[in-house]
């Protein structure tokens, strides 16, 4: 007689929350590549200080927790700075004195004193204070560090942006004759786009000064299904391999929308199995925390009238243009649902509002296949 042998399973090995390090790092080879040879060409020549871009959940902070790894595996010191949101209400030297914290906790060593490093900073909140008492840090922090190089990595910096000046400050110490000639500091910043759009004018002294930039996208599919693959790896479970297309095609290399797609279909296993049937169930949850985590709040910015335009995108499921709209409202299954007066203008303040995006052809369209389901089921109750 045959038994039914117990499949032993593990618990789930997906990582949606925001800063948690995936089990497997998936793709990014070239950036890899690009920040090993930034390291590399920082001990011979100033150091290229680096700004990684990339939008929400788009994997800056593992990208970055794996170029510290690089760092110390290349016998670098590297710290992990990540910074909380800050108001207007603050002053540029509590931005600093809390980046020389993180800093001396990353670069944790028996000869360094917190409390001695932090007494540097006075409680006047002056510019010139902030700059001054910043240099004197970073010179007394590198006379205790015996290294070659320390990389300093500043995660999700579009939080200190409500402070002015604070990334101007970072700029003039950096730039300072004293730093350039007595440390070797590798600072890596991470922003979204829109955090950093501020600094893009050729003018503007920061973009002159943090030139190189690398930009975060999505997974390509091998990477995104290899990496799911690879996730699942001795847990004892098994995801059919249409599923691991469908979760390309629904997130197109989202990382964390994959990560937490996947995270739904793991726990809607059977007997070890993740079928076709474990599918609605899994993109009705990821819907709903995706909602409670991001998309609610990209809704929350549009109008009444926008949101309009947003559920015709969403049903017509395929890029449009303006004439197309146009269309779409005079003689179209729209036509006594809206007027037609300044559509032009709605779009333009969607896409100014980072809600949709226009192809190289220039037509409007909803990037984010997950965002266009959560329209559309939010507009239908499912």
């Amino acid at each position: 007689m045959l038994h039914k042998v117990n499949i032993m399973i593990k618990p789930n090995p997906f990582t949606p929350q925001s800063g948690w390090e995936p089990r497997v790092f998936g793709g990014r080879e070239e950036a890899l590549s690009l920040f090993r040879s930034n390291l590399k060409e920082s001990l011979s020549a100033r150091p290229n200080h680096l700004v990684v871009l990339g939008e929400w959940g788009i994997g800056k902070t593992s990208l970055l927790k794996q170029f510290r790894r690089m760092s110390q595996e290349a016998g670098r010191p590297a710290c992990f700075c990540s910074i909380s949101r800050f108001t207007k209400n603050d002053k540029p030297l509590d931005a600093m004195y809390l980046i020389a914290e993180e800093m001396l906790m990353g670069f944790s060593r028996p000869n360094i004193d917190p409390e001695e490093f932090l007494s540097l900073f006075s409680k006047k909140k002056s510019l010139l204070q902030a700059q001054s008492q910043f240099a004197k840090f970073l010179l007394k922090l590198w006379q205790v560090l015996d290294a070659e190089l320390a990389v300093v990595f500043l995660d999700d910096l579009q939080n200190i942006m409500p402070i002015s000046n604070t990334i101007d400050i970072l700029r003039a110490v950096l730039s300072k004759d004293e730093i350039v000639q007595n440390t070797k500091f590798l600072f890596v910043l991470s922003s979204t786009p829109g955090g950093w759009a501020t600094f893009l004018d050729k003018h503007d002294p920061i973009g002159r000064f943090f030139r190189k930039r690398l930009t975060v996208e999505n997974l390509n599919m091998g990477d995104a299904i290899d990496m799911v693959g690879k996730t699942l790896y001795d847990t004892g479970v098994e995801f059919d391999s249409a599923i691991k297309e469908k979760i390309f095609e629904y997130t197109n290399g989202h990382p964390y929308e994959v990560q937490l797609l996947s995270s739904h279909l793991y726990d809607g296993q059977i007997e070890g199995k993740v079928l076709a049937g474990a599918w609605e169930g899994a993109l009705v949850n990821t819907l709903k925390e995706l909602g409670r985590d991001y998309f609610n709040s990209l809704l929350f910015r549009a109008s009444d009238r926008e949101k309009d335009l947003l559920k015709i995108l969403a049903e017509e499921n395929q890029p449009l243009s303006l004439k197309d709209f146009r269309g779409l409202m005079i003689v179209g299954r729209y036509a006594k649902k809206f007027p037609i007066a300044n559509i032009k203008n709605f779009l333009y303040r969607l896409e100014e509002k980072g809600i949709i995006g226009r192809d190289q052809k220039a037509n409007f369209d909803i990037p984010d296949r997950m965002f266009r389901e959560f329209i559309l089921r939010k507009e239908t109750g499912k």
